[in-house]
């Protein structure tokens, strides 16, 4: 506690006139970082210019790559304190990051064209994966690119998705079938 309110130029009287215990400094520690990721996930999704692959790897790191930075094996212990001391805050982080996810997919053409799950199944399974950041310590370049081979294994090929579009468009500029004169 001493290293916390000299790190916030405060006096441990002064943190305490905050924060009433230390799982409430704990608290509000976590959600601090998770809206820190939060905002980093609206960013990435929000590059307009960007292909959405792109945008999915990059929202996914931020959610889930920085905590290769973050944490390490022998700090899952916080993650756990987290979950016992505020299960449903932190339900409700992982729900938002799973409607950004979901919402992004709903918008973009690139998925809405062709896909055989909703958006929502889509945003579950990419969530679920990305839980994977705390198997094997993985590099974060490492942890990025299997980000990469998950998204473009979850999204429809876009060489079929150009296919189909300029066979729709050429269906559209077609005028109706030929009569036939007999």
């Amino acid at each position: 506690m001493d290293d916390l309110a000299k790190a916030a130029g405060l006096s441990k009287q002064g943190l305490y006139l905050h924060f009433a215990s230390k799982d409430e400094i704990f608290l509000a520690a976590m959600r601090h970082y998770l809206d820190e990721g939060l905002s980093l996930v609206d960013r990435a999704l929000q590059q307009a210019d960007a292909p959405l692959i792109d945008r999915l790897i990059a929202a996914m790191d931020a959610w889930f790559g920085r905590h290769l930075a973050t944490f390490s094996s022998e700090s899952f212990d916080i993650i756990a304190a987290g979950d016992r001391l505020s299960a449903e805050a932190i339900d409700g982080y992982k729900t938002a990051f799973r409607e950004r996810i979901a919402k992004a997919l709903r918008q973009s053409p690139e998925f809405a064209a062709d896909h055989r799950v909703t958006a929502e199944e889509l945003a579950h399974v990419l969530f679920t994966f990305g839980l994977s950041w705390k198997d094997g310590n993985p590099s974060r370049a490492a942890f990025i690119e299997n980000i990469r081979l998950c998204v473009v294994a979850c999204l429809p090929d876009r060489r079929s998705l150009e296919t189909k579009r300029s066979s729709a468009s050429a269906g559209k500029t077609s005028k109706g079938p030929k009569k036939v004169h007999q």
